[in-house]
């Protein structure tokens, strides 16, 4: 047993150095309609009054001195220190597409940025014929500097930002189109961790076939399931396993947890012992199997079963500290607005647009190791992992 863990990490080994040294043939596939997330702003000190020139001297004696005349510092006219968020979504907060968001803000708000405090109203199961309505509400209370619709409402937010410039108008996701003014399209991509949890499950099929459980075949969904194939073969290859056949299951469905579980059962009866869950539902077929595992998508899954191994995990901390700080640029500077007229997309691992998941125990350590090296590499620029937007094959 010793031997083969020592073969075994030394195989591993290699394989991420020769991830890091091939990373310069690989390209990041990014679809042309969309603009490199920008790095986070940092927040504007706070310009210092100018010293009160002396008056100029005169005959008379000056009825009140400078001393007098210069306002306390602690008196000065202060920006804002509270925001209000509103956040629109189809579903409800539990499913991972808006969980991850909500955390993020919640993230964000403990940092307090700008001396802000920042509170969420979170507006559930929004139909997006609703959208436009339940946005113009939400606007004409003036109790939210920011309004969120967490999903495919760019037409709502179209048709309302207009009529309320001073609140920033924000939607995600696939399928909408850009507005720009106070509408800001943004996205992230979670290709990056997917590929270091097909790294895993490269490592640790034992059957070489692996699946993966998803929602619709859309650019977002594509992504990471690409990439957790591409990192599976990758390293498999390098271990001298052989080959690995991959196949999806796309449900038609963004919550359909019985649907996933009744996919996820008919590829683990064809043979499929890795499975990556972009729905819910795959992990209660997983736990009714024995030697098969589960990877969880947008959201760290690692404590809903035992049998999730880690995740890829969605981060919107920068792209919604992007959005304070335009909201609070144009509020304290008069900044206007500029929303790109393309989707604005955290793309990597390194602008915070994603992260891996705890890891399970039940990984090896010399695996967790393997992965950790992988992390590093993209993190410092010697691996880029290939977006492919395409349903896989």
């Amino acid at each position: 047993m010793r031997r083969f863990r020592e073969r075994r990490t030394f195989t591993l080994a290699a394989a991420i150095l020769a991830l890091a040294m091939i990373a310069g043939a690989c390209g990041d596939d990014e679809p042309a309609a969309t603009t490199a997330a920008p790095t986070t702003t940092a927040a504007p000190t706070t310009t210092a009054a100018p010293a009160t020139t002396a008056a100029p001297d005169t005959t008379a004696a000056p009825t009140t001195t400078e001393a007098e005349m210069a306002e306390p510092e602690d008196e000065m006219p202060m920006g804002p220190t509270e925001l209000d968020v509103a956040m629109i979504m189809l579903g409800t907060k539990e499913e991972g597409w808006y969980a991850t968001f909500i955390d993020s803000v919640h993230r964000v708000a403990d940092e307090m940025p700008h001396g802000l405090t920042i509170t969420l109203e979170q507006i559930e199961e929004i139909p997006y014929a609703d959208g436009e309505r339940v946005i113009r509400d939400l606007a004409q209370t003036g109790d939210y500097e920011i309004i969120v619709a967490h999903s495919t409402y760019s037409d709502a937010v179209a048709a309302v930002k207009d009529d309320f410039p001073d609140i920033l108008f924000a939607f995600s996701g696939s399928g909408n189109e850009a507005t720009g003014g106070n509408g800001y399209w943004i996205d992230v991509f979670i290709h990056e961790p997917a590929y270091l949890a097909g790294i895993i499950a490269g490592a640790m099929t034992q059957t070489n076939h692996i699946s993966g459980v998803a929602a619709f075949p859309f650019p977002n969904v594509n992504g990471p399931l690409n990439a957790f194939i591409d990192g599976a073969r990758f390293v498999a290859q390098q271990m001298g396993k052989g080959e690995i056949t991959f196949d999806v299951a796309y449900i038609e469905s963004w919550f359909d947890p019985a649907t996933a579980q009744e996919a996820a059962a008919a590829q683990i009866a064809a043979g499929s012992d890795m499975i990556y869950a972009e729905r819910f539902g795959p992990f209660a077929a997983i736990e009714e199997a024995e030697g098969v595992w589960g990877f969880g998508h947008f959201t760290d899954q690692l404590g809903l079963s035992p049998v999730v191994l880690t995740s890829a995990v969605a981060r919107w901390d920068t792209a919604f500290m992007d959005l304070v700080d335009a909201w609070y640029a144009y509020t304290t500077e008069g900044v206007p607005y500029d929303a790109p007229m393309e989707r604005i997309v955290y793309t990597s691992m390194v602008d915070g647009g994603s992260s891996l998941g705890a890891i399970s125990d039940m990984v090896p350590a010399d695996v967790q190791d393997g992965v950790a090296q992988a992390e590093a590499a993209i993190l410092g620029g010697l691996l880029t992992v290939e977006l492919k937007t395409d349903p896989p094959e």
